[in-house]
């Protein structure tokens, strides 16, 4: 039997972590359900923990260890080279997913909806996540969005794709995810048949977003939990809460396989949260889509990393100094372009303070559950806000219906 939904968990050498976020899913009481994990760690430890709390007798789960090497690229398309669901929903392996991910995969499913983006509105982190500015003060809290409401949005995934761009790809908010996201697994396929694989270059999170663009019409999103992405000590989101997710590309998984071969022109050649995401998008588009690439904000992108790098003085010069050949504009041009795009960002910037001091509380006056210990406890805690709130399936799913009639 062909599986409702798939959950794809993508795992190396975080034990710690995807062991809660595997039994949190596998207490879904949904036979329609299988979870997908692809372990490429260098230890069983993963495997010894899961057979100890017996998750491997779950009949829906799909532990899988890759026997060649994969970097985090290829084990993203691995786990998704494995879903069987007639949709897919990728998160990380601190994250877990809700009771209502199913239930929403058969509206789509009834519906015809190609993509379902719950937008993040409930999110967790982690008793070792700390931060450069507030230490442990987020550690083991389960926060809850102000826009938590199920409200309902239907987007032109064209017009998503050039807004993005326009801001040099710095975030996948705004376009059709496949990470923390619902998406019909023939449009996977369709991706796969046109470039060889599912996802391309340093963040399989932005290649997948960039590249459902080109092939999905329209999506539609909801501000309803159905998944909870976590931020532990660990990961991406914790290193860059210490300031700490920066460095030489021969050092990073994310970024190491492309050091001799494959990175893009006019992208800065250091790991760090700007240079991945713009080579993702870049990469993606050069197999799927050349035609967009002229799209691209290389200025948006050099004046980032210009602000928030300007210790890799080198490498954001050998970058500005190749888009700027890239694009064919003459110097006072381009130094125009860098300038206006600076002093955007800087007042950007200036704005988020504002708000920020104007809730000057750890949690930015976000309601929140606090003492968590994992990933695995929020289920409850997360039900009783829904309740408080008047929310449910029931009433998301109204709202749904009624924005696509």
């Amino acid at each position: 039997m062909t599986p409702l939904i798939s959950i794809a968990i993508p795992t190396h050498n975080r034990a710690r972590y995807a062991v809660h976020a595997i039994r949190s899913i596998l207490a879904l009481r949904c036979p329609e359900l299988e979870l997908v994990v692809s372990d490429t760690s260098d230890n069983a430890e993963l495997l010894e923990r899961l057979q100890g709390q017996g998750s491997l007798d779950d009949a829906r789960l799909r532990y899988e260890r890759p026997a060649q090497a994969l970097d985090m690229n290829g084990n993203h398309n691995a786990v998704l080279e494995r879903c069987r669901g007639r949709y897919v929903c990728l998160i990380g392996d601190d994250d877990t997913v809700t009771a209502d991910l199913p239930l929403a995969a058969r509206w789509a499913a009834e519906r015809g909806v190609q993509v379902l983006v719950p937008n993040t509105v409930a999110s967790y982190f982690w008793p070792d996540f700390r931060s450069s500015k507030l230490g442990l003060a987020h550690a083991g809290r389960l926060y809850f969005g102000k826009d938590l409401n199920a409200a309902v949005s239907r987007s032109d995934s064209r017009t998503a794709l050039q807004q993005a761009l326009r801001g040099a790809a710095q975030g996948t908010d705004g376009l059709p995810k496949l990470y923390h996201g619902l998406v019909r697994r023939d449009l996977l396929e369709e991706l796969k048949r046109r470039s060889g694989q599912y996802v391309h270059g340093s963040s399989p999170d932005m290649s997948a977003a960039v590249a459902l663009s080109l092939v999905c019409p329209e999506f539609v999103s909801i501000n309803y939990p159905l998944t909870v992405p976590g931020g532990s000590g660990g990961s991406n989101t914790g290193r860059s809460a210490m300031n700490q997710h920066r460095g030489r590309m021969g050092e990073d998984s994310q970024t190491k396989a492309f050091v001799n071969h494959g990175w893009s022109l006019g992208v800065p050649r250091y790991f760090a949260v700007e240079t991945v995401w713009a080579h993702a998008a870049l990469d993606t588009l050069k197999v799927l889509a050349p035609a967009h690439l002229g799209e691209f904000n290389f200025a948006r992108l050099i004046a980032a990393c210009r602000l928030n790098h300007p210790q890799s003085v080198a490498e954001n010069l050998q970058a500005e100094q190749e888009a700027g050949r890239v694009l064919g504009v003459s110097d006072a041009s381009w130094a125009q372009q860098l300038h206006r795009e600076e002093k955007a960002l800087r007042r950007e910037a200036r704005m988020r303070l504002l708000r920020r001091l104007l809730r000057p509380t750890v949690s930015g006056g976000r309601p929140f559950v606090p003492d968590l210990g994992n990933i695995a406890e929020v289920a409850e805690p997360l039900g009783l806000q829904l309740q408080k709130l008047g929310l449910d399936w029931a009433h998301a799913e109204s709202c749904l219906n009624t924005a696509l009639n």
